[in-house]
């Protein structure tokens, strides 16, 4: 048994036989990986990361958050994609979601430098009057538009309310080792600093420091995180000698998928606070595949709440989709006490919303019905389906989906003949900003932008 189970039931006999063969190439691109011969090589520093790195690290993290000298009760996340996405992905999926109502014990976690939004920062700011905050703030470079600008803000406010000693006290960095913007501005200002690995992109490093500061900071057990990758690793160094693994199968299908024609993959889910680590994994797919013309376009389907808006064009829409369904199996609900709380449809003296047939269930088990009623339907309709399933829904399993879906997708752009670490396309937009902001070097393309626009 894997701690990530795909089932392919619901794919059609002759999808899955050419899905078998297909999995034996997806292999021996898993061996490129491992061996570090694979295209963007140099990147591929997550692979395996907690034998190599991780469990030590994540325990020196703890450690840290659990040493901190100034009280806080707000964690505020400065950083944009890879730098944000994996933490909020987890806070989000284990976290109430009402937090910052009630106490639990736990700081809240907040999130800025991923948009300039100039209301929304405004907005941060208000709420931080009210808090003892803490600031991560996560960049390589430390020049990126959206987090500097974040920054800038956030550092000022800190500064002109607790003064420069305890700004330095109450600012944590996470950065490039030697150089950067950010990396100087920590030395001078004595930041607290972690290291962004260099041979670790973005949105591949959930379980570096990257996420594990900010997720340690807010109370969540990054450990148990770097345990459950752990396992998928062994598993997949198991698998480089022989025998099925659901990473394998998954790359194979997303293969074969595209080579049928297939250019959209949904990931479903039932659970809506899910939302952000499907966020997570749009991003980790749609940079590393979405290159010379090739790769599926990630996207999300909230179940059940999407079946009434986007339901029908997975239903009879254009057949140029492939769907996952995406499904922990147990997911609890804990009052402040840490008691695990359930929920049952009631009994009624009448029937008149005719839901008797359901009283006295759980209503997870509604959910989970309605998820298996809707796979059953979209593959019905001509969707290829699978199902992916993790037994609990809490650190350990997300850090193990974590190390599924970045080893899936390396594979998966090595087997369409991508480099699945490097994410070219996304420099347009920021040299088409740079001119239009007039920064130095680029006022030629700022002028020709001009005319244009």
């Amino acid at each position: 048994m894997t701690l990530v189970n795909l089932d392919t039931k619901f794919l059609d006999a002759s999808f899955q036989n050419e899905m078998a063969e297909i999995t034996e190439e997806a292999r021996e691109a898993l061996k490129t990986l491992d061996n570090r011969t694979c295209a963007g090589s140099e990147w591929t520093g997550w692979w395996n990361y907690p034998q190599c790195h991780g469990l030590k690290l994540a325990r020196e993290i703890m450690s840290f958050s659990q040493s901190v000298d100034v009280f806080y009760d707000l964690v505020l996340v400065i950083g944009i994609g890879g730098s944000y996405l994996g933490a909020r992905a987890v806070h989000e999926s284990l976290g109430h979601s009402y937090k910052g109502l009630f106490d639990d014990g736990k700081p809240l976690l907040i999130f800025l430098g991923h948009h300039l939004s100039e209301p929304a920062m405004i907005e941060t700011l208000d709420l931080l009057k009210n808090r003892q905050p803490i600031v991560n703030v996560i960049s390589k470079s430390g020049t990126t538009t959206e987090p500097s600008v974040a920054f800038r803000v956030i550092r000022k406010y800190m500064e002109d309310r607790f003064g420069r000693d305890e700004t330095s006290r109450r600012i944590v960095v996470t950065t490039d080792k030697e150089k950067g913007a950010l990396k100087k501005v920590a030395a001078e200002e004595k930041y607290k600093t972690f290291v962004v690995p260099d041979d670790i992109g973005g949105r591949y490093s959930v379980l570096t420091p990257v996420g594990l500061v900010p997720l340690a900071l807010a109370r969540w057990d990054v450990e148990a995180m770097m345990r459950g990758a752990d396992e998928v690793f062994s598993e997949l160094k198991e698998s480089l000698n022989g025998g099925e693994h659901p990473v394998l199968r998954y790359a194979a299908a997303r293969k074969l998928a595209f080579e049928d024609g297939k250019r959209i993959e949904i990931l479903a889910y039932n659970n809506p606070k899910l939302f952000y680590l499907v966020e997570w994994w749009k991003q980790l797919f749609g940079e590393s595949e979405g290159k010379d013309g090739k790769g599926l376009f990630p996207t999300g389907l909230s179940l059940t709440t999407d079946l009434h808006s986007l339901g029908q064009y997975v239903q009879d829409g254009v057949r140029n989709l492939i769907e996952t369904f995406l499904v922990f199996e147990q997911e609890t609900a804990f009052s402040d006490n840490a008691v695990e709380r359930s929920l049952k449809v009631p009994i009624a003296k009448d029937n008149l919303d005719q839901l008797a047939y359901l009283e006295g269930r759980p209503v997870g088990d509604i959910n989970q019905a309605a998820m298996v009623a809707t796979k059953i339907a979209h593959a019905d309709g001509g969707v290829p389906c699978m199902g992916m399933s993790l037994r609990r829904l809490d650190e350990y399993h997300l850090g193990g989906l974590f190390a599924f879906f970045e080893t899936a997708c390396a594979v998966s752009g090595l087997l369409l003949g991508v480099n699945p670490f490097d994410q070219p396309g996304v420099e347009a937009y920021k040299k088409n900003l740079f001119g239009l902001m007039g920064k130095p070097g680029y006022e030629e393309i700022g002028a020709s932008l001009k005319d244009r626009v």
